[in-house]
């Protein structure tokens, strides 16, 4: 459990010490900085925001960083303290129990975070890449190897970009940068293929009848191995010289969720996909809470039960009540019965 939490000069937010309960309401008006909050807590377990791919944007206006830090009880084990510190200039500096840790993907590891926002419509209706970077995350989470292997691809194609925007693009080095992006692809479509097989078997038991089950359709960008990796390459290297960017690969997989047999972008309706995105993401809790452990899971939700109907809002509260520790978003305090035991924070801190 994240027991102690304090931020500094992040977003809205100048300064704050939080102790934390099992179950945790942050009650305010709109825009008195309870979704920063969340996306704090949220940040300092995947390193990751949910609203923003740009760190910077995190950093309150006039100030050149900002730093939380969390100390992470388990029962039987010794506290753990987590700290990071972003600078407007976009380094990072990370620490465990005060020793200067290099890999974010060693600081990760120690408790899991799964955030519920009004923006998690976007799963489903929004562009392809929101979808690759919430399997990924979610691969990232349950998976232990998918991170290496990923980061493995990502820096392959980065450099292979880089080759393809210069002036001359050797093609020596291209062919180094493809082996090893066919190595990893083929490797991440396995183990992609793999988590959405899993991911579906859950999300299906979430609905309430057959007319709205829901099933994600992946889609990846080459079915194969290696070699087919390589053969793809060649075909498309005239195209890629020619655009100048990298236009094969796993990094262009598609994720589609269906409904009913249906694709739901362009289709259903907005209470549709809003329910679609809550369920996509309890499916990414309860694989969590069964894969991880529920003690380790942290349920970060802003304010997403305000339109459900009794039936989804008090399935949302069960499945949730497993998980190792919860921080909910609301306007006004709930009277279900679920937050009795819950310690209130009024917003503004």
């Amino acid at each position: 459990m994240l027991c102690e939490f304090r931020l500094m000069n992040y977003r809205s937010c100048r300064r704050a010490l939080l102790h934390f309960e099992r179950k945790n309401l942050f009650i305010g008006a709109n825009g008195s900085g309870k979704s920063n909050l969340l996306e704090a807590i949220g940040f300092l377990g995947v390193l990751r925001s949910f609203r923003t791919v740009r760190p910077a944007e995190l950093i309150m206006h006039n100030c050149s960083q900002t730093a939380l830090r969390g100390v992470w009880q388990q029962p039987g084990k010794l506290p753990l303290t987590l700290e990071v510190a972003l600078e407007r200039s976009g380094s990072r500096r990370l620490l465990i129990n005060g020793n200067c840790e290099n890999s974010g993907r060693e600081f990760i590891r120690h408790f899991y975070p799964v955030v519920f926002a009004p923006e998690d419509m976007e799963l489903i209706c929004g562009m392809p890449q929101l979808r690759r970077r919430f399997f990924d995350m979610l691969a990232c989470q349950l998976d232990d190897g998918y991170i290496n292997v990923l980061h493995d691809y990502q820096r392959a194609l980065k450099l292979r970009n880089l080759l393809l925007k210069s002036a001359k693009a050797d093609p020596v080095k291209l062919e180094v940068y493809e082996g090893l992006m066919a190595f990893a692809g083929s490797d991440l479509t396995q183990r992609r293929r793999q988590l959405i097989n899993n991911f579906n078997a859950v999300l299906k038991t979430l609905a309430a009848d057959p007319d709205s089950m829901l099933f994600t359709d992946y889609r990846p960008y080459c079915n194969g191995d290696p070699e087919e990796y390589l053969a793809m390459f060649s075909r498309n290297r005239s195209r890629e010289l020619e655009k100048r960017t990298t236009l094969t690969g796993c990094h262009l997989d598609e994720y589609q969720i269906l409904r009913g047999g249906h694709i739901m972008r362009g289709f259903a309706s907005n209470g549709q996909n809003r329910l679609a995105a809550l369920h996509c993401k309890l499916t990414a809790a309860l694989m969590l809470m069964r894969n991880r452990g529920a003690e380790q899971l942290l349920a970060l939700v802003d304010d997403v039960t305000g339109e459900l109907d009794e039936y989804n809002r008090q399935q949302f509260y069960e499945l949730l009540q497993p998980a190792g520790q919860s921080f909910f978003t609301f306007t006004e305090k709930p009277s279900e019965r679920f937050f009795s035991d819950s310690k209130l924070f009024t917003m503004p801190l």
